[in-house]
């Protein structure tokens, strides 16, 4: 198996690059040497975020249901979107919201308008109810 080394010597600032064939050498071993002030903004930033509950975000809104089996329904569309997009590779999520009496089925955590039209055009064939909608989540469902 071949593998890719690159070396980053601090004495003469340029680089070395060594290509070589391997059976053996795992990538669990790698460190990186990180200035301290970048560690130390990268803390900051995550400190920052965790102390952030609710974010406003864009969605899609798909669907609506309600009644008995509405939740089980909801579930299931959220679960086969999700699996979906893993697939692909989107970047999109998909997720259910109650709102007593309706379990709503939505795709988003868009920062933007713009970015939700570019999932609705391709949502709408399939869900032509579908809309764009704001809706505030938390920042850890939305990380998951």
């Amino acid at each position: 198996m071949k593998q890719l080394f690159l070396l980053f010597p601090k004495i003469t600032g340029c680089f070395l690059l060594l290509v070589g064939i391997s059976t053996g050498v795992s990538a669990q071993n790698i460190t990186y040497d990180i200035e301290p002030s970048v560690q130390a903004a990268s803390r900051l930033h995550s400190e920052a975020w965790e102390k952030v509950e609710k974010v406003n975000i864009y969605c899609i809104q798909l669907g609506s249901f309600s009644g008995e089996s509405s939740g089980a329904k909801a579930q299931s569309i959220v679960n086969e979107l999700n699996a979906h997009y893993r697939s692909r590779g989107i970047n999109a999520q998909a997720y259910s919201v109650f709102d007593a009496p309706n379990h709503k089925v939505r795709v988003g955590n868009f920062s933007t308008k713009q970015e939700a039209y570019g999932m609705f055009h391709e949502l709408q064939a399939q869900y032509p109810g579908a809309f764009i909608t704001r809706d505030k989540r938390k920042v850890k469902e939305i990380l998951k």
